[in-house]
């Protein structure tokens, strides 16, 4: 099924309907807006096009899935290796991922499985400068000149690519629940008297039984470029799925939009992997017991579906004392994390400072 916002011209034409110049998406006035004349148009925020896609093949190599796929014009740095939607015709692009530069950037055509839905900015670009004020110098830890040192470099608001997996989970379980008591026993100590000591002995018991579950939107990133930085994407990646609406590539207007780098067949395998994981603790918390073993679970899956969605991320880079640092904004949120220089003087201090308590405490121990 092709887009319904598809057509023949490379670029997706919005044009102003009072001086024809072309509009972009605003995340302060959650609409479109011209940046030359200040005229808004707005744009229909519906949830009746978001389906699910049946999982019942398996999609290998550069196989498309029985999914609505459309036609995206691509961007690929040179230096990384990212790939960019292009929206907009600009004469040079930056690399929101290595910050290179390509000017009047090859692009090519791809078709590629459509997103179903999309998560629109809420966190404008000076916002995220806002929240990277209020960010970079609450570390303790970081030197004392942070704040007022630190320069913004790159900032990229993007929509980064996710898959999500429903699936109905069925799981038989068995194994053996031990269950700790104690008993008294004497023994003789190294003065070779007879002292009656707590022995810890464990019951074990067979059980079995079934585990089911119904999952739904298990989420997980397609971007390899991001997997890198794992920790601080983790911390910025909690979103409020319920304000995702039908896809329309006029909300990417004026912003970045990465393709998917992990497709759906290596994501498909990953997503089951996590949710025989998430079946297996299930069935171990059912067997219960002080500890267990043996635990054996036999899960299958059904009904197994997915979709494509775009989340807004800021991905930056700022520089302090001539060495780059990058951060993440999340486009919903706000919500920050990233990497901070240290001060080696503080961390010196602090441990001076737990090294002179631990003395303290040596020494008032030392005359009891």
């Amino acid at each position: 099924m092709e887009s319904p916002f598809a057509g023949p011209s490379d670029f997706v034409a919005a044009p102003c309907t009072q001086c024809g110049a072309q509009l972009t998406f605003s995340a302060d006035k959650q609409q479109l807006s011209c940046g030359h004349c200040g005229n808004g148009q707005p744009l229909p925020f519906t949830k009746s096009r978001i389906v699910e896609n049946p999982l019942s093949f398996r999609v290998e190599g550069d196989g498309l899935p029985q999914a609505p796929t459309e036609e995206k014009r691509l961007f690929t740095c040179g230096n990384c290796g990212a790939k960019t939607q292009i929206n907009l015709d600009v004469p040079t692009l930056t690399c929101a991922f290595c910050g290179s530069r390509s000017v009047n950037p090859d692009a090519q055509k791809t078709r590629l499985v459509e997103p179903a839905g999309v998560l629109p900015f809420r966190i404008s670009r000076a916002a995220a400068q806002e929240r990277f004020k209020d960010w970079v110098g609450t570390d303790w830890l970081s030197p004392s000149d942070l704040k007022d040192g630190a320069m913004l470099d790159n900032l990229h608001g993007i929509y980064i690519p996710y898959w999500t997996f429903d699936a109905r989970a069925e799981s038989s379980w068995s194994g053996e629940a031990g269950f700790h008591y104690f008993v008294s026993v004497q023994t003789q100590n190294s003065n070779g008297q007879t002292v009656t000591q707590q022995q810890q002995k464990t019951r074990w018991e067979y059980r079995s039984g079934h585990h089911s579950a119904t999952y739904d939107d298990l989420l997980l990133m397609a971007s390899r470029r991001l997997t890198q930085q794992e920790d601080s994407v983790s911390d910025v990646s909690h979103y409020d799925m319920t304000g995702v609406v039908d896809y329309d590539p006029r909300f990417l207007l004026g912003w970045e939009a990465e393709v998917y780098s992990i497709d759906l067949g290596e994501s498909t395998r990953k997503a089951e992997e996590q949710l025989r994981e998430r079946e297996h603790q299930a069935c171990a918390n059912q067997l219960g017991g002080d500890t267990q073993r043996g635990l054996n679970v036999n899960t299958s899956l059904s009904e197994q579906t997915f979709k494509h969605l775009l989340l807004p991320l800021w991905i930056c880079a700022y520089t302090y004392n001539g060495k780059l640092y990058r951060f993440l904004v999340n486009g919903q949120t706000g919500q920050v994390a990233g990497e901070r220089p240290k001060s080696w003087i503080k961390i010196a201090l602090l441990v001076l400072a737990l090294l002179a308590f631990m003395g303290v405490l040596y020494w008032f121990a030392s005359k009891k």
